[in-house]
């Protein structure tokens, strides 16, 4: 029904009705800036050519507004007009004449080439995006461009006409950041112009943006579809609301500066040491500027916290930079969960701030479908696989079939032993079900155990991934008992590893077709990476274990599996000795 009423709109709207008719603003008000008015460096746009998402394609002048050979995504930022912002604080700051001729004609040629509602350009979100970066465009260039009123006009009548259009448009069919985004940019309009539609522009933004900050963001301050790049471009994005109020005069309520603060110790606890994002969930960087300076006041935690709601466990170490974040978590909300992984039980880990074990990242959303299906595999995560099947049915490229659901989440700190456990249910479709329990346990905060259990019925195919670094050099040394020994060094950090239980270690990197071993912090930019797969087959119950020493000297791990119940590690070195038992509801510690 919903979708019937849209295409009904819509076709109303290209026929000529209830669209606003021309010179309908009646007077605008410019918009203080925010402080982080922030862009995408821009070399070439003078001649035709934009970079986007590492990717550099040349447009021609007249530009080629619909182009070819390039992904919606890349198509979205086109549209967007966010390098309208560099070049209208170089008009403002130098003056140059031929800025203000570039200006004009990139908007004028824009709107000459983009009938209203037509095509990609007119997509909700990329519209919502222009109508924020036109306004604050006005305020960085009006001087300049004032002396040309009929130019003025035309802009400021287009600009109403499409917050008129997409009023008509919001995305309540996604939800999610989109409608977030609609929603800034109804209330940006509604500032800025200054009749009765834009009262309704505003009042209809600002609670709809409440609204959203009260729906999509869980009780620990995460965004509801998990992925730490869309909850940054959320956070600033509200961030700059309530500043711009602010600065109006207008009233913020306290829930909403409170709500705030959540966001950013959520964003502030799974920065790495290096001040990054961590990738998972569809993270990518340079996709929303650097995260420090969002996070104000707020402190991550020193030691074990868990972001119970997000399904998030992150261990860190302040002083020694010793960082990891365990994934115990769903794979989104049930109504989005386009950005979700099969990454259920993955993590990533630090030691003394460089990054060892890594997500996969994002790569891309569209070109070859192989390559998103790839990033969103189990394969591509630190977790493991049953008889190569997904963790969730993945499909298309927003799209999720059978979801896992996380079961027995548990954690604690206490006595130098910080451990979290957690079991999923996606191999119970199997014909022969099979539940996979994760210990991820850091003893002394000087080196990490890691258990698995998979149970069940039957006899299985059992690989465990793990991902390291694409600058990281992984070594491995030859098996002896169903045990594995190996260092990963990167610069001047040495990390050991001890694996037990797996019959076969497979090592690979950068291959294709069946991709494996690629890992993109970026989007567009896939970079080779090694990637080691513990594997073995059997009847179940299987165990299978290793431990990352950051240490040199001796050191030797047994290992002892009591049925399906109990696993027994019992670690050496030169100088103590543990002994760590991970059974269903707990983990043991006891020290020599």
């Amino acid at each position: 029904m919903r979708l019937r009423r849209e295409l009904l709109i819509r076709s109303e709207w290209l026929k000529g009705r209830n669209r606003p008719t021309p010179g309908a603003t009646s007077g605008v008000a410019p918009l203080p800036l925010p402080a982080r008015l922030e862009s995408r460096a821009q070399s070439a746009i003078s001649a035709g050519t934009f970079t986007f998402l590492n990717q550099t394609v040349a447009l021609g002048r007249p530009i080629q507004w619909q182009p070819e050979g390039v992904d919606q995504l890349w198509r979205y930022q086109l549209h967007a007009f966010e390098y309208l912002l560099p070049l209208g604080s170089s008009l403002r700051d130098r003056g140059d004449e031929s800025d203000a001729r570039l200006f004009r004609e990139l908007v004028e040629d824009w709107m000459a080439a983009c009938p209203m509602g037509v095509g990609t350009a007119w997509d909700p979100y990329p519209t919502s995006l222009r109508i924020r970066n036109w306004i604050y465009a006005y305020t960085l260039v009006s001087d300049h461009v004032s002396r040309d009123g009929e130019f003025v006009r035309r802009w400021l009548d287009h600009l109403y006409s499409q917050t008129c259009y997409l009023e008509r448009f919001l995305e309540y069919h996604l939800l999610g950041n989109h409608l977030i985004e609609n929603a800034r940019a109804l209330l940006l309009a509604g500032l800025f112009f200054t009749d009765r539609n834009a009262e309704r522009w505003r009042l209809r933004g600002e609670r709809l943006l409440w609204r959203e900050l009260e729906r999509q963001f869980l009780p620990d301050g995460g965004h509801q579809e998990l992925s730490p790049m869309y909850h940054q471009i959320m956070l600033q994005l509200y961030c700059e609301v309530v500043e711009l109020l602010s600065a109006l005069g207008r009233p913020v309520p306290q829930w909403v500066r409170d709500r705030i603060g959540d966001l950013q110790e959520w964003l502030a606890a799974m920065l790495h040491p290096d001040g990054e994002l961590s990738l998972l969930s569809d993270a990518a960087r340079g996709m929303a500027g650097a995260p420090g300076p969002l996070i104000g006041a707020a402190k991550s935690v020193d030691g074990l916290q868990p972001l119970a709601d997000s399904g998030y466990v992150v261990f860190r170490d302040e002083s020694s930079g010793d960082f990891a974040v365990f994934d115990c978590g769903r794979i989104g909300p049930d109504h989005q969960p386009g950005h979700g992984h099969c990454d259920c039980l993955s993590y990533e880990l630090d030691v003394a701030g460089e990054r060892i074990l890594v997500d996969s990242g994002v790569g891309t959303y569209y070109g070859d479908l192989q390559w998103r299906d790839y990033y969103r595999s189990t394969r591509a995560h630190n977790t493991v696989q049953i008889d190569g099947v997904e963790q969730s049915e993945i499909w298309d490229r927003f799209r999720v079939g059978r979801r896992h659901q996380p079961r027995g989440v548990r954690w604690a700190d206490e006595d130098g032993l910080l451990w979290a456990s957690a079991a999923h249910d996606g191999y119970e479709s199997l014909p022969d079900p099979v539940t996979h329990r994760r210990w991820m346990c850091w003893i002394d905060r000087r080196f990490w155990l890691i258990c698995d259990r998979i149970s069940g019925s039957g006899r299985h195919r059992v690989e465990s991934f793990l991902h390291f670094h694409p600058d990281a050099k992984p070594t491995v040394s030859p098996s002896l008992d169903g045990r594995f020994a190996g260092t990963v060094q990167r610069g001047d950090v040495s990390v050991r590893i001890l694996a037990w239980g797996a019959q076969d270690l497979r090592e690979m990197r950068g291959q294709s077709p069946i991709h494996q071993g690629w890992c993109a912090t970026e989007f567009n930019r896939p970079t080779a990476n090694s990637v080691w797969s513990f594997e073995t087959e059997g009847e179940l119950p299987v165990w299978l274990a290793y431990v990352f020493w950051p240490d040199s000297g001796r050191l030797t791990a047994k290992f002892s599996a009591h049925s399906v119940d109990r696993l027994e590690a019992a670690i050496e070195t030169d100088v103590s000795g543990y002994r760590i038992v991970c059974s269903e509801t707990e983990v043991e510690l006891s020290r020599a």
